[in-house]
This record gives C-alpha cells, structure tokens and sequence, in this order.
C-alpha cells in the first residue's frame, strides 16, 4: 500500500528579529528561528505516526505545515500523490482541505466564544458544502456530538458552558464534520487533567 501522506525534508525558518527602526538604531541583526529542519516520514493510509519531543521542539509546528497552516521554508509535503502546499493556494485546495483535518492543542482557545456548539460544529458542512438543509444540518450535528459522548441536546449551549474535556470532545466532533481521511491531532489532551486525558484518548481509540 502506497503511502497517504509523505513528509520530504521539511523545514521551518520564523524571523523573530526585532522590529526594523530597532534593528537600525541599535546596530542588531536579524534574528531566524530554525523551528523545524529536516523532518521527512510517510504515513500509510489507515495508520498512525506519533511524534515524541520535548516542548517547544516543533511538534505544533509540524502539526501545523501538515495541514496548510504554515508553508515550509523547505522541503515538501505529498498528500495522496499531490503536492499539497501548492494545492492548497489553488481554487482546488478546498477538497483539499476537506479530506484533512486537525484537532487543536487548546481547546479553550479553539473554540469561537461567541458561536454555540450548532455553528462550531456545523461550519465545516456548510463551508465546504456538505449539507445545506438546517434540519439535516442540525441532525448530523446532533449525531457528531453523539458520537464523542456528549448529547444533541449541548449543541445550543456556549463553549464556556462546557469543562475542558468537554470543549475537546466538541473539537473532535468539528474535525471529523467533513469524514477527513487525514486526522491531525496536536497534543489534543495536554491542557487537561489526567482523568479527562482517560476519556479523551478513549475517544480517540474508539474512532
């Protein structure tokens, strides 16, 4: 079986230098971050790759170049035979996108405050087109919430209305909307306790 997703030497440069008048005045020079150098891996489709580190040794930005967040400064990245950083600036990137999905490290800063559990969940259907009727849209958000042990009944309620377990849960139930076949996941459990992290891995292993 041939490999999904193929990773070929990626790298990732951030400038964190300070501002140009600073840099001017005080005679400093620019300053480059060297986030991720050299990292390549294949995944086969309907597998896992884990990637162990310690904080702050990019993972996250790994993550990241993965699913179109970030461009790699080097290297490239070949989702079912297509290069996917340069799909993802084409009109076509949005099936692209569609078929990849990322659950986030912080579910307290992944969630839109101001939308309730319907809309979170529901905006990759009708962004990507999916459902367009809202009772169908409703019942499918209904069985996603279902589906990582919450009831159909939260899906009026606000994220502060829900514990950080709960917040993650609604976050899995966003990134699987579209049936990605490509599920990023970042650190998913450790900003929760260690009997939520249970239930969230749980979760995990039941998909």
């Amino acid at each position: 079986m041939g490999a999904l997703v193929q990773a070929h030497d990626l790298a990732k440069t951030f400038d964190v230098s300070p501002p140009w008048l600073n840099r001017v005045l005080e005679g400093k020079p620019r300053l480059m971050l060297n986030a991720v150098d050299g990292v390549s891996f294949e995944i086969e489709k309907g597998k896992t790759l884990a990637l162990v580190g310690e904080s702050g040794c990019g993972k996250s930005t790994v993550a990241r170049l993965l699913v179109g967040l970030y461009e790699p400064t080097r290297g490239g990245l070949t989702f079912d035979g297509q290069d996917a950083h340069a799909a993802f600036k084409t009109p076509q990137g949005r099936k692209l996108r569609r078929r990849i999905q990322m659950i986030f490290q912080d579910p307290y800063a992944s969630l839109n405050p101001r939308w309730i559990v319907e809309d979170i969940v529901g905006e990759p259907l009708r962004e990507h087109g999916l459902i367009t009727d809202e009772a169908e849209l409703k019942d499918r958000v209904g069985e996603l919430l279902k589906s990582v042990g919450l009831s159909p009944l939260d899906m009026v309620k606000y994220p502060h209305q829900f514990s950080g377990g709960q917040r993650q849960r609604i976050s899995i139930a966003r990134a699987l909307a579209t049936e990605p076949e490509f599920l990023v996941c970042d650190e998913p459990t450790s900003a929760l306790d260690v009997s939520v992290q249970a239930q969230v891995l749980n979760i995990m292993k039941d998909l």
